[in-house]
């Protein structure tokens, strides 16, 4: 077999000549031969000390043809490793046929993920060939089947094409000038829901260190989650503070919030947060968004709905899942719900502040007909939140007797 050449010219070792002549040997098998020409029999003399230190064996060094101080130097590849572990597989590119190289094709090329991956792994990239060696981590959640959902990757991917900035992306000057009673009513339904996003941003926060390397799909998705959540903290804060108003952080959303951040299992917070929680949100943004008095609040809350979407999309899939391939999933779900419920008793409804401030905010003038018809909306409002909490618990795989008991246990305060 005629070997390999590579022609080096005036390269020395320490200024390039090993780094070639080591990717050229990336190309050639064990037992097989590469030539190298160097300029010089000093060089040649170098690299065949650096042969021998590789891990290879040198074959011959002669003159080369034609060139009075030019050399040859052949050499035969050893098996030494430059690294542990297995070998690379053959290169395959994971171009899709339309060239795009999305998280799936990542993942059709480099393996399905693992139903259980090591707890003890290190942060291995998907496709990537662990060297033995390093420190050992400890991974709570390593399991497949508790994390995942279908269009995991499409969402996490869908969040990165979605971003939107929460200053530029907001007509502010619009939030300029509202009657003093519309913006304290506005700060407060504001300031309410900006402090709901505190938790929804700690939730998914709180899992991502928690999470395998080899599922990186999830780890993507937690990132996005908790980027979209940032991103909502601060255009919420915003506005509830762009009309020069302060308002309350009420002591019984923080209440509601405490029970949502001591829960430590990853499905059952996505049934309380992503499913409940967050579905409930749903209907309170798009609210907001049809009777807001300005178009910084209209905007504001249709940004962040687009948002939760993806976030209940997740949920809801994730929860499905888990309640189709484990018999139990469903009973120990209805029983975190119930654990939250027990804790909230306090609770009877929301808090009258808030509804008077959605009601202010959205009635058209402070005549008693117009009042009515809009504290009439908002009692609407919570009826149409309960018959879509059903909807959506249904979708998540819960027969519609639990859905609804599930939706009459979720917290009044919303989230």
């Amino acid at each position: 077999m005629t070997p390999r050449r590579v022609v080096a010219d005036e390269l020395e070792l320490g200024a390039g000549l090993e780094v070639l002549v080591a990717a050229a040997l990336e190309g050639v098998a064990p037992g097989e031969r590469l030539e190298v020409q160097v300029a010089s029999p000093g060089i040649a003399h170098e690299l065949a000390a650096w042969t021998r230190l590789a891990g290879h064996e040198l074959v011959g060094q002669t003159a080369s043809d034609g060139r009075r101080a030019a050399q040859r130097v052949t050499i035969r590849r050893g098996s030494a490793r430059r690294v542990l572990g297995d070998e690379a597989p053959p290169r395959a590119e994971p171009l899709g046929a339309d060239g795009r190289l999305g998280l799936d094709e990542v993942r059709a090329a480099t393996g399905p993920a693992p139903a259980h991956a090591p707890p003890a792994g290190g942060l291995v990239p998907l496709g990537a060939i662990a060297e033995p060696g390093g420190p050992r981590y400890h991974w709570a959640l390593s399991e497949r089947d508790r994390l995942w959902a279908r269009e995991l990757a499409l969402l996490a991917e869908i969040a990165a094409r979605e971003q939107w900035d929460a200053t530029e992306d907001i007509p502010w000057e619009a939030a300029a000038g509202l009657p003093d009673d519309v913006e304290r009513a506005v700060s407060q339904v504001m300031t309410y829901i900006a402090q709901n996003e505190y938790a929804a941003f700690y939730v998914p926060a709180r899992f991502l260190p928690q999470v395998n390397p080899q599922y990186a799909e999830v780890l993507l998705w937690l990132a996005s989650h908790v980027h979209d959540e940032a991103r909502h903290l601060e255009v919420f804060t915003k506005r509830a503070v762009a009309g020069g108003v302060r308002s309350h952080a009420l002591a019984s959303t923080e209440l509601s919030l405490h029970t949502l951040l001591e829960e430590h299992d990853f499905s059952n917070a996505a049934l309380l947060l992503n499913v409940l929680g967050e579905g409930t949100f749903l209907d309170l943004l798009r609210f907001v968004e049809r009777h807001a008095p300005d178009a910084a609040t209209a905007t504001a809350a249709r940004l962040a709905h687009r948002d939760e979407r993806r976030h209940v999309h997740f949920g809801i899939a994730h929860v499905r899942r888990r309640i189709a391939g484990d018999p139990d999933a469903a009973a120990a779900l209805v029983a975190a719900a119930e654990a939250r419920a027990a804790k909230l008793t306090s609770l009877s409804g929301i808090s009258p502040l808030l509804s008077e401030a959605l009601t202010l905010m959205s009635a058209r003038s402070r005549q008693p007909a117009e009042l009515s018809e809009a504290a009439a909306e908002v009692q609407a409002l919570l009826v149409t939140m309960h018959d879509n909490r059903q909807r959506r618990l249904r979708a998540a795989g819960f027969d519609p007797a639990t859905a609804r008991y599930l939706s009459e246990l979720h917290t009044p305060n919303l989230m």
